[in-house]
């Protein structure tokens, strides 16, 4: 009797995965799964009537990437028919919806679908999973042997926790949950926030309400406005973009480099710190000659430790319209007809917007329940206890994508999704090739990553003194939002697992997987049985740093002085960089909406 194929080594058992969420990770992952694996089922429960994440819910006046259009895509799926440098929140989330097309992955997802519970069972190595069709309100039970929870982390609007919110009459909306249908003409608006939400939100309504009041809490660094011409892209250059995809590939590429020389910007008090707050400071200066307004609209904090927001003058400037009152405080509490201000004083509106930003404490919608009962919400209210944004101390089989301590604050969100989904498959190849009952981080592990963050985070500008979303809204606090480094550190750190520093469970023979001594080679009838001879050695690197210097293509550019930008250099008060120079320098510190 000849040999068995499913008894030879590395043999694929069949792995079920569910994901939560398909958003920019979900569909990333879903892409990664269908390019490299062939055993396999995968599920993505999907909240929303469509797929987008975050780009289906935020859709305010005026929202947009804030990161260069071209750069807010897939390292390998560009899009040359962007309409605009930054384009607007619509444009990106049908860029999401191509994807899914394209590569038919609408396939794996179950729109309006919200899973209300997960559980661990031990005996089986499985998550049990419930799920809420919101169509039809039936409640499905799945299982799997992998989940992974692709929630984002701009998904859980924060809204005002103030007395009296559900006494207020007129219209009241967050930003991140925005009425499209709620008329805006001739009413009187309140605004509270004046965050990145804000700041895009108050150019788009001030032509068209009647009155708005904002209330600016803090102030935020903003960069000089693009103009309209040189915003938006004309048909002949987007023609060429489609023609020479190779133009499209130069500025993502040029653009990217920019963005990842300028890390030391988020070191408190280096080089590059000062030079970009003096120049960002020279420009908002000129947009108010009076004293007063440059107090209370110029920051006082780090460039970076909030998120620095692009074409932001076009917000000053309405801040000065006759239509617009700013009020330099907070609001203490809603009333039939408006809010309070912390000052105290009254005011009116028909309509509030409240851009109040984000929950990202990383506590999920439903409960995660793990070994022993332990559940996952409670445990990350308390500490949390992630893994380099992709892991939960001891909760098995279970992974994040955008997870705590992901680089989400200082660089191209999507190319750290990238790394994390392929981080994740490396996982699920092991366990789909050896006999591996679970898998979770260590909790030795996970208290020395975290210990070592807290650390780094005295050196960095988000733990100055700035309230913001990324450290949920505390002055002087410091959820795990933000990887200790640059995005690039981050993709060298993530590039390959460390095993010890997890927790492998076997299910029988660990060595089982050695199988009857059959190779896959042999089984591969068209695979050749001497690939291993050849006239030159172009194996694998066995260093660290030489496998680096490929993947970087070390050697291919010319030198660079290191941590600076010429660009940011002022030797002289006359000899600062124009706004349109500068803008690229300092767009890391933005982020999407």
């Amino acid at each position: 009797m000849d040999p068995l194929r499913e008894e030879a080594i590395y043999n694929e058992r069949h792995v079920k995965i569910i994901c939560v969420g398909a958003g920019a990770s979900g569909l990333c992952l879903a892409y990664k799964l269908q390019r490299s694996f062939r055993s396999y089922s995968l599920t993505i429960y999907e909240k929303n009537p469509s797929v987008g994440g975050t780009w289906y819910e935020n859709r305010y006046p005026g929202c947009a990437c804030d990161v260069p259009s071209h750069n807010y895509v897939y390292s390998f799926e560009q899009k040359p028919d962007f309409s605009s440098v930054y384009a607007g929140s619509d444009e990106i989330q049908k860029y999401f919806e191509d994807f899914a097309n394209k590569y038919d992955l609408n396939k794996h997802i179950e729109l309006s679908h919200a899973v209300q519970k997960t559980t661990w069972v031990e005996e089986t190595g499985q998550w049990q999973v419930e799920v809420k069709n919101l169509n039809t309100g039936k409640v499905i039970h799945d299982s799997c042997h992998i989940l992974i929870h692709a929630c984002g982390y701009l998904n859980k609007p924060s809204w005002p926790k103030l007395p009296g919110i559900d006494d207020y009459k007129g219209v009241k909306v967050h930003s991140a949950d925005y009425d499209r249908s709620i008329p805006l003409d001739g009413k009187n608006v309140l605004l509270i926030g004046a965050g990145s939400s804000a700041v895009q939100i108050l150019p788009a309504i001030q032509p068209i309400v009647k009155n708005v009041t904002i209330f600016i809490r803090s102030p935020t660094w903003v960069l000089p406005d693009i103009s309209t011409e040189a915003g938006q892209f004309t048909q002949e250059e987007i023609e060429k973009f489609k023609k020479e995809p190779e133009t499209v590939l130069e500025l993502r590429q040029t653009n990217e480099r920019t963005m990842n020389s300028i890390f030391s910007l988020y070191l408190k008090g280096t080089v590059l710190q000062e030079q970009c707050k003096t120049l960002l400071k020279g420009e908002m200066e000129k947009i108010f000659d009076d004293e007063e307004s440059r107090k209370k609209l110029i920051p006082n904090f780090a460039v970076g430790c909030k998120r620095v927001i692009p074409s932001g003058f076009r917000y000053l400037r309405a801040l000065k319209e006759k239509n617009v009152t700013a009020v330099y405080s907070g609001v203490e509490s809603f009333t039939s007809t408006g809010v309070i201000s912390n000052e105290g004083s009254s005011y009116d509106g028909d309509v509030i917007i409240c851009a109040t930003g984000f929950d990202t404490s990383y506590i999920s919608h439903y409960p995660i329940y793990g070994p022993e009962g332990r559940n996952l919400q409670t445990e990350w209210a308390e500490s949390i206890m992630g893994y380099m944004g992709v892991g939960a101390s001891e909760f098995p089989n279970t992974f994040t994508l955008l997870g705590p301590y992901t680089p989400v604050s200082n660089g191209p969100t999507l190319i750290a999704i990238e790394a994390q989904a392929d981080y994740i498959c490396s996982f699920i190849d092991r366990y789909q090739t050896e006999p591996i009952h679970s898998m979770a981080p260590k909790v030795a592990a996970c208290a020395d990553f975290k210990a070592h963050v807290a650390s780094f985070m005295d050196k960095a500008v988000w733990t100055d003194n700035c309230r913001n979303s990324h450290n949920n809204h505390k002055v002087g606090g410091r959820v795990p939002t933000t990887w200790p480094g640059s995005t690039l550190h981050y993709l060298e750190a993530i590039r390959e697992p460390r095993w010890d520093d997890w927790e492998v469970k076997y299910a029988g023979n660990r060595f089982s997987w050695l199988g009857n001594g059959i190779s896959q080679t042999e089984w591969d009838p068209t695979a050749d049985l001497g690939y291993y001879i050849r006239q030159n050695d172009d194996g694998v690197w066995n260093s660290r740093w030489k496998r680096t210097a490929s993947i970087n293509k070390s050697g291919s550019m010319p030198p660079r002085i290191l941590h600076r930008q010429a660009k940011l250099a002022v030797t002289a008060p006359t000899d600062k960089p124009e706004p349109e120079e500068a803008k690229v320098v300092v767009q890391a510190a933005a982020e999407s909406s």
